[in-house]
């Protein structure tokens, strides 16, 4: 998982970068912290599903953008908080979020990659006024919550939370254009009971009556379903495809491998969670009936930081980076850029409550910025207005575009984007 932090060290700005971890079988991104330090400055962040690609695509970001202030440098330092399992442990997250949030120096924080943990993140950054942006948290109650909610999330009454990722509204969307595509009329859904998987299977039962698609069921499981019983039920269904809402891998690959088979064609659908290398890989010949909606695109498609970034990564590594690298590469960029646009000042004098609220300020500011993923603007609710989704097929392991989906603003409106 993947955070970064900034501090001020002896009220000279800076960041810094250190791996503490990268946790999971298949590796799961949590949280980056990003800040100023008082003397030195620290950037921490998390390692883990497609974490550690994250991390050193913010490294790039860091470098790319000079790694230095005046009289300050900004580095990053890693942050794990993946479980054994590989899912995100809730007391390592909570453990990274304090860290961050009583350190008097800590300016800005990166992360969390899964939308479960951004929710127990943000509370506690949000009481110490700090800037929060993310690179893979989807869920739509992160920016637009219920007044319930908000009193959870936001306990100090102010936004900190923004991200660069399409929300799981256009995601959602796209998966029902997707599915229109593939002529998919019946559709059995199942979610892994997580703040991700429950809040697209949600906003997907919206968008399947939109696009004319019947949700024959909808089911939610974990480490103890039957996942045979479950595959039965799905053949009884008569359903043509299968979407799993959810990001535990293990439980998907269960769930796909049990309701593969020979007997039935099943198209099977994710969601951006499975965009992950290790993960596409142990599917064999399950790949040819695998169909997964996710926000980044092939090289070739990105603006020229975003292509630079892409043969940078690849020139420094000697592979390709994780798909959804491209996404904390620019989380990187735009963090920096709301420090520096900040910071222009004298920071050896300024207190840090006003530093905070100057990089928050200048974050949900945002407007029309150039960047690797195009030009967008970050809106009131601190979602980014770029509404794109690639629809994608596998083939030897790898995601495959078929096309870029932007859906229609009528689709949109019946999820309330």
């Amino acid at each position: 998982m993947v955070a970064c932090l900034g501090r001020l060290v002896d009220r000279l700005p800076g960041v810094v970068a250190e791996v503490a971890g990268v946790g999971g079988r298949l590796g799961r991104p949590g949280g980056p912290l990003a800040g100023l330090a008082r003397g030195r400055a620290a950037l921490r962040a998390v390692g883990g599903r497609g974490g550690a690609d994250t991390l050193n695509a913010i490294r790039i970001a860091i470098e790319d953008s000079g790694s230095s202030f005046e009289g300050a440098r900004l580095e990053v330092v890693g942050l794990n908080d993946a479980a054994p399992s590989g899912a995100f442990d809730p007391a390592l997250v909570k453990r990274n979020a304090n860290r961050a949030a009583r350190d008097d120096s800590t300016i800005a924080y990166i992360g969390d990659f899964d939308s479960g943990a951004t929710e127990i993140s943000m509370p506690i950054l949000n009481r110490a006024g700090i800037l929060q942006v993310s690179s893979a948290s989807t869920a739509v109650q992160l920016t637009r919550p219920t007044p319930a909610e908000a009193k959870e999330l936001r306990p100090n009454g102010t936004r900190n939370f923004g991200r660069v990722v399409p929300n799981d509204s256009v995601q959602s969307a796209a998966m029902g254009l997707f599915m229109n595509e593939e002529s998919v009329s019946r559709v059995f859904v199942v979610d892994d009971g997580s703040v991700y998987g429950t809040g697209l299977a949600g906003l997907f039962d919206k968008v399947a009556a939109k696009a004319h698609i019947d949700v024959e069921a909808r089911e939610t499981i974990d480490r103890s379903t039957n996942f045979r019983a479950l595959a039965g039920q799905i053949d009884r269904s008569g359903a043509q495809a299968l979407f799993f809402a959810g990001s535990d891998l293990d439980l998907a690959y269960h769930l796909f491998r049990t309701a593969h088979h020979e007997d039935i064609h099943l198209k099977m659908f994710g969601g951006d969670a499975l965009a992950v290398r290790g993960f596409l890989r142990t599917l064999g010949e399950m790949e040819l009936d695998t169909y997964v909606t996710a926000p980044m695109l092939p090289g070739g498609n990105y603006a020229s930081s975003g292509e630079s970034f892409l043969s940078g990564f690849r020139d420094r590594y000697g592979r390709d980076a994780e798909p959804m690298a491209v996404f904390g590469y620019e989380a990187g960029m735009v963090v920096d850029d709301s420090i520096r646009n900040e910071t222009r000042g004298d920071v050896r004098t300024a207190p840090i409550a006003t530093l905070r609220k100057g990089v928050r300020d200048k974050f949900f500011q945002t407007t029309e910025r150039p960047s690797a993923l195009g030009s967008y603007s970050i809106d009131a609710y601190g979602d980014t207005t770029l509404t794109f989704y690639g629809a994608y097929r596998v083939e030897n392991g790898r995601l495959v575009l078929g096309r870029a989906i932007d859906p229609p603003l009528s689709y949109l409106e019946v999820v309330g984007k």
